[in-house]
């Protein structure tokens, strides 16, 4: 080969990745519900499975979607005082077509899956149904999903964790009640909450911490998915965070967000200065917006 033609084949760029679609990252074996189904059926889905939304099928296809948000709303109030029998018969009338919400969001198995993101980020949504074109179930995507298509694909340096967090962070102090810390994680959509013991970060309280600390309780008190404050009554942030281990510098590659949070099964990382001043926190929606190219703001 000549020169000439070597610096051409050198100068020549290397094709780029096609981009992903949500086949590259859904996972194929969705669970579902039926719209018949009875609420107390739901109770027992969404906690035998460990899931927190259930597609929802007639005449198998997706019609509406069922979060875990549903089932709580519409389960009758402890404070109501009724009997096991009485209970069970209230939430046996009730059918998940009629606390589902509708109409699901939906993509494809071909949609790109940027746009599955955007939907996700625009609608505050953890999880989507793919639907083949007739509208039956062929999976799910998540956002755990997506973290994991992305870190297998080669991507030029997104910059550094700073760049991209979410600062003027909501905190708890550890003494805090837990039902207001709990209060405060959902108020913010942040999925993680920084705990303090006056300017020092000392844990960190994810959802996940409070939704197995419900399932403790469930032991005693049966479904737990039938009031939080009840179930957290007595208990501070304190008892139900996590040791600070998993945090980030401001410094870091912000694609080292990406792998911690897969590595520990979280949805938000706190970012600290050398001093272990906290700095903000990078949460996956902060990630998600860098996978698209968008600008923190």
């Amino acid at each position: 080969m000549s020169d000439q033609n070597a610096a051409q084949t050198a100068a020549t760029p290397s094709p780029s990745p096609a981009p992903l679609r949500v086949a590259d990252a859904m996972h194929p074996r969705a669970v579902s519900i039926d719209a018949h189904e009875t609420l107390a059926g739901a109770v027992v889905a969404l906690q035998e499975l460990k899931v927190k939304r259930l597609p929802v099928l007639q005449g198998g296809k997706v019609i509406g979607i069922l979060t875990d948000g549903e089932v709580r709303r519409n389960l009758p109030p402890l404070k109501e005082g009724l009997t096991p029998w009485a209970f069970a018969a209230r939430v046996g009338r009730v059918r998940v077509r009629e606390i589902m919400r509708q109409p699901a969001h939906t993509v494809t198995p071909e949609t790109p899956l940027a746009t599955a993101i955007h939907t996700m980020l625009e609608r505050h949504i953890g999880g989507l149904p793919v639907v083949d074109e007739g509208g039956a179930l062929q999976g799910m995507l998540t956002l755990t999903d997506v973290l994991r298509a992305e870190a297998r694909t080669p991507r030029l340096r997104w910059g550094a964790v700073e760049q991209h967090m979410t600062a003027g962070v909501v905190t708890t102090p550890a003494g805090a009640p837990a039902h207001e810390a709990a209060a405060k994680l959902k108020i913010s959509r942040l999925r993680v909450l920084p705990v303090l013991e006056g300017d020092v970060l000392v844990g960190l309280l994810h959802e996940t911490d409070l939704a197995e600390a419900l399932d403790r309780a469930s032991a005693d008190h049966g479904d737990t998915v039938m009031g939080g404050q009840f179930f957290l009554q007595g208990q501070v942030a304190r008892d139900l965070m996590r040791p600070p281990t998993g945090h980030l510098r401001g410094g870091a590659p912000m694609r080292d967000a990406l792998s911690q949070m897969l590595t520990l099964d979280v949805h938000g990382l706190p970012v600290v200065d050398d001093d272990g001043q906290l700095l903000g926190v990078v949460t996956i929606s902060d990630v998600l917006k860098t996978v698209l190219g968008q600008q923190p703001g």
